[in-house]
């Protein structure tokens, strides 16, 4: 049952991943780090029909770790941005590189044992002070993205798509720290904090910067990114800020080290690929 939902899940992911980049990618590229993408995209059936199995797959989710144990679940999870890479080739008849496909499955092979090997969040413990300024960060550089430094952002979708991963990272610390509220409060309760609030804004805010993201390359350079970058980030501000250690003691930290590097070797050959064919595509006209 844990491995159906699991599966169930990262279907749902990469189907919503899929749907989302069309929709985003059939927007005004004008729009690009501007909230009128999001009413455009509602608009959209396409983002629409995302959504909805964003909010199945969230669902499934849930019951996966509900019943089963973080590592029996993460391993599948991780897989929904390489099926979602692989079915938007499908979709669209393009083919996909030897290269790229090792690429992708090295990353996510990597992304499975930095997660497995991750140390667990701290207990049920919410320290005010650091999420005040965590909440803080997120809405700055959100704000910042969508704002000042949209001149200098436009066109650059690696650099949105990292962007999006940081302010998913700290949505992901406040969905902990949500859940833990409406645990011990109840939901109406849970309405009275202010972390959920921080967590709604900072996560329309990643949800701007990732599909805007989306408009400016293809699903297999901007998705990698987002899938790794997130939880990359959201461990590291909860080193930093949360007394969550970075790598478990003993061999497994040199695992963990290990398997980032190896993420971040096979992130910049999909980068490197992306420049190879837009120089084969210049060449070619």
């Amino acid at each position: 049952m844990v491995v159906l939902l699991s599966l169930l899940a990262a279907v749902c992911f990469g189907m919503a991943a899929v749907l989302q980049f069309q929709a985003s990618t059939a927007s005004a590229t004008e729009l690009n780090l501007r909230f009128s993408l999001l009413w455009r995209l509602l608009a959209n059936p396409r983002f629409g029909l995302g959504a909805v199995f964003d909010i199945v797959g969230g669902g499934a989710q849930f019951f996966a770790l509900k019943y089963g144990s973080v590592p029996q679940v993460l391993p599948i999870l991780a897989s929904g941005f390489v099926l979602a890479v692989l079915f938007e080739h499908f979709l669209a008849r393009r083919p996909i590189g030897v290269g790229d496909v090792v690429a992708l499955f090295v990353s996510c092979g990597s992304l499975i044992t930095f997660l497995v090997l991750s140390p667990p969040a701290s207990g049920r413990t919410i320290f005010i002070t650091p999420s005040i300024v965590i909440g803080a960060l997120g809405v700055v550089i959100g704000l910042l993205t969508v704002t000042l430094l949209r001149p200098l952002l436009a066109g650059h979708g690696r650099v949105q798509a990292m962007l999006g991963a940081i302010l998913l990272g700290i949505v992901s610390i406040f969905e902990r720290e949500v859940g833990i509220i409406w645990t011990q409060f109840g939901a109406l309760r849970t309405l009275e904090h202010w972390e959920l609030w921080i967590l709604l804004v900072v996560g329309a805010l990643a949800l701007l910067v990732v599909q805007s993201a989306f408009q400016q390359q293809s699903l297999a350079r901007v998705l990698p990114l987002v899938a790794v970058g997130e939880p990359i980030a959201a461990i590291t501000i909860s080193t930093l800020a949360l007394q969550t250690p970075l790598f478990r003691a003993g061999p497994s930290a040199l695992a963990s080290i290990l398997a980032l590097v190896v993420e971040i070797l096979a992130l910049i050959y999909l980068a490197q690929s992306e420049v190879r064919v837009d120089s084969e595509l210049h060449d070619g006209k």
